[in-house]
């Protein structure tokens, strides 16, 4: 008996065993059956149709996700605040400027949609008052964002506004779309406008899903790829198919029940298998179209089985042992190719193939657990991450918080929660210890070890968790339900311990500051604040101090002692960036809390209330300036207003001067932001009109060029693109043609020598006719005189 050659044998080898075991244990079986193949035809074909069935059941809960996602998304769309505010406030009757703002703030809302929705390729929301279309992140108008998201002539721009201008539908329809590479995509698109008395439609949101991205959920699927798969909507309308063929008009959607269906149907000669399926979920309805030659392959395939199974049992033991030795040994000659090649044994003729396997996958594991060591270490980098994101307020909210806690291995022992601020004042004798080791290395070791001391002193009664947050250490401590007032003191003499214990051991020199204690976890963020607030103050109390929150500003306070001065960089930068967008309501909210924190005490300092008010005109100015055009303000053209600042003599007057310089500011920087759109609108225009009038220069010569033509070039509604044309050079587009058209023929008349005929051939014309009118409307002369004039 030959064995294959792909089969290396040696003394050892398992093909030996196997070879003589087989010969050993040789019976010739008795495989012949009668097996009636009508009888199998029946059975194969119903286990067939139950296959197609489930199959169907399947895609169709893949697709039900897809469009459920739709529906959720059309949900929160619907019932998002800023968009209810915009459809039903009444106050921009007097505020108009307000909706263009909630309009931009509910763009910020969409993009949040879009990361939360990956499956979604395209939503917005039409609104029928201003026939404005509202996107992630911008707003277009209706005319523009159609030509930009759907231009295509099936689905023409009527068609487009009628859809999204109805009252009466809600539900899915088929509809294109324009992809970012400009490419036609056939998707699906929920249509669901907002219930309204008025006349017209108030809004209409859109939700996308491309067919394609539908379509990758069958095609694995055999059967479905040799046949039809359709989803209908509740119209009959075809929403998605994986032929390019419509469905038939003869085809019998009667036969279409609530319920799953099988019924057979011919088109063109060829029987069709039809199996529908309707969702209760999202009212649609899915059909498999698969050709019934297909169910009789595989009966034919049954029946050359059994042909094949005759001869196999005839075949003898010889045959049998040559197919299961290497049907049997295949697997282990590739497992052991696999491993000879990635592993750190090598195969050799000492030892049999499954020894050599069992060495591999010991030396794999081995690898595998170093692997486990280091994602260990990549699990504290995730932690400290999250950490500082609790300490930020910045709680991702897809995840529960508590989901995370228990992954980070942080379980909470009570809902109280307080923050440690270390400032390493100076490390220098901590890194001259440690010599030949790399600048990086040595600060990580250091934060390795205040972490360490912080987090083993803190969870004697509670429980520590350190993260780097902006190259400062911060920990958070979940502090132990017991007597209140002792829980302050525990943490002050946290703080005092982590303090003595570094400087003694390790010539770390830290400046602590603590929070106070909140509850809940969403009030972490203010304890982090309350954290930084005490740093702060170690600009007066000095390094090497440990700062608490309630001693500096609760004991603050009180009538005898002076008022702190509170103005933060944090919070500076917050006014500045709620004055850049021209937000006057929200910069006099923050104006009016940095003054009541100030200036809102029993007894305040004028001197300190100047020199606040100066430090917010100052950072008006800035503000201003990193706008652009900040010498032209009138900051610094009008400088009574600051004088007057100067002058004020109750705090109350202060006040109002201060809001009222805020509401110029805010004014100028709105207005700023109008001019930079505008001028960026002026420049795209200028831009696109370059672009035309160098393609029409370029093919003047074909007679086809028109403004369709130019349309169709750009991807742009001629029409419109037409009228951008002309509102920026002033003169119509065909007229544009025209003219560059005589221009070129009085060339070639002139320098060419050519006659009426060929020099309107060569300039675009197809009638010499349409030429002569066309030259003597623009020069007030025929083109024969004209030629006569220069020979003169």
């Amino acid at each position: 008996m030959l064995l294959p050659r792909t089969i290396s044998i040696h003394r050892r080898s398992i093909v030996l065993t196997w070879l003589f075991s087989y010969l050993a244990v040789l019976l010739l079986p008795v495989m012949i059956s009668v097996i009636v193949y009508r009888e199998s035809s029946t059975t194969l074909e119903g286990e067939i149709h139950q296959a197609n069935l489930s199959l169907l059941k399947q895609v169709r809960e893949v697709m039900d996700n897809y469009f459920l996602s739709m529906e959720r998304l059309n949900f929160e769309m619907t019932w998002n605040l800023q968009m209810q505010e915009l459809l039903n406030s009444n106050k921009y009757a007097s505020s108009p400027n307000e909706y263009i703002y909630d309009r931009y703030k509910l763009t910020q809302d969409f993009n949040l949609y879009q990361s939360a929705y990956p499956t979604v390729d395209l939503f917005y929301t039409y609104l029928g008052g201003d026939n404005t279309v509202v996107l992630p992140g911008t707003v277009r108008s209706g005319p523009f964002a159609y030509q930009t998201l759907h231009a295509d002539p099936s689905f023409p721009y009527g068609e487009w506004s009628s859809l999204v201008d109805r009252k009466d539908f809600r539900g899915f329809v088929p509809m294109v779309r324009i992809d970012e590479n400009l490419k036609i995509r056939k998707t699906v698109a929920y249509v669901s406008p907002y219930n309204t008395d008025k006349d017209g439609t108030l809004a209409t949101n859109v939700v996308m899903i491309d067919q394609a991205r539908i379509l990758g959920a069958i095609q694995n699927v055999e059967l479905f790829n040799k046949g039809h798969v359709l989803i209908l909507n509740r119209n009959n309308e075809t929403l998605v198919s994986n032929a390019n063929e419509t469905i038939p008009s003869d085809f019998p959607f009667d036969q279409l029940g609530d319920e799953s269906k099988f019924f057979y149907y011919k088109k063109d000669g060829e029987k069709y298998e039809i199996h529908s399926i309707r969702s209760e979920r999202v009212g649609l309805t899915y059909i498999s179209m698969i050709p019934s030659s297909l169910y009789w392959e595989k009966a034919q395939h049954v029946r050359n089985l059994t042909y094949v199974s005759v001869l196999i049992s005839l075949s003898g033991g010889s045959l049998l042992t040559y197919v299961f030795l290497r049907r049997n040994y295949n697997p282990v000659r590739r497992l052991v190719q696999t491993f000879s090649g990635k592993s750190n044994v090598s195969y050799g003729k000492e030892h049999n193939e499954f020894q050599f396997l069992e060495q591999a996958i010991g030396s794999t594991l081995s690898e595998m657990d170093k692997i486990m060591d280091r994602m260990k270490s990549q699990q504290h980098i995730l932690r400290s991450n999250f950490i500082a994101r609790l300490l930020k307020g910045r709680i991702d909210s897809q995840i529960p918080v508590d989901e995370s806690l228990i992954t980070f291995n942080m379980k909470p022992i009570s809902s109280d929660f307080a923050v440690i601020m270390l400032y390493v004042e100076a490390s220098a004798p901590f890194h001259e210890r440690l010599d030949g080791m790399e600048t990086g290395d040595k600060q990580k070791l250091l934060q390795f070890i205040v972490s360490n001391v912080v987090e083993e002193l803190a969870g004697r009664r509670h429980r520590g968790y350190t993260a780097e947050v902006d190259h400062t250490l911060a920990c958070l401590i979940n502090v132990s339900e017991q007597d209140e007032g002792s829980r302050m003191d525990d943490l002050m003499q946290i703080a005092k311990e982590a303090q003595a214990f570094l400087n003694t051991h390790y010539h770390l020199h830290l400046t602590l500051s603590i929070s106070s204690i909140h509850s809940g976890i969403d009030n972490i963020a203010k304890a982090y604040l309350e954290a930084l607030d005490a740093m702060e103050y170690k600009l007066v109390m000095g390094s090497n101090e440990i700062l608490s929150y309630e001693q500096i500003y609760k004991t603050g306070a009180d009538d005898s002692e002076p008022a702190a001065y509170y103005y933060p960089l944090q919070v500076e930068q917050q006014l500045i960036n709620y004055v850049k967008i021209g937000d006057f309501e929200r910069s006099k909210e923050t104006l009016s809390g940095i003054i009541e924190r100030n200036l809102n005490r029993p007894v305040v300092s004028i001197a300190i209330a100047r020199c606040l008010m100066l430090d917010l005109v100052s950072t008006m100015m800035k503000t201003v300036s990193e706008i652009g055009d900040g010498q032209e303000h009138f900051l610094l053209q009008n400088t009574k207003r600051i004088e007057r600042l100067s002058t004020c003599e109750t705090l109350q007057d202060m006040q109002m001067q201060m809001t009222g310089l805020l509401q110029k500011v805010c004014d100028y920087t709105s207005a700023k932001r109008q001019q930079n759109i505008q001028q960026s609108r002026q420049h795209a225009l200028s831009e696109l009109a370059e672009r035309i009038t160098a393609f029409i220069h370029e093919h003047y010569r074909d007679p086809n060029l028109n403004i369709t033509m130019i349309g169709h070039h750009f991807e742009m509604k001629p029409t419109y693109m037409s009228r951008l044309f002309k509102d920026h050079t002033g003169e119509g587009l065909l007229d544009f043609i025209n003219k560059v058209r005589i221009e070129k023929a009085k060339q070639l008349i002139a320098d060419s020598k050519k006659n009426i005929t060929d020099a309107s051939s060569l300039a675009g014309f197809n009638d010499v006719n349409a030429f002569i009118r066309t030259f003597k409307k623009y020069e007030g002369i025929t083109p024969g005189k004209y030629k006569e004039l220069l020979e003169e």
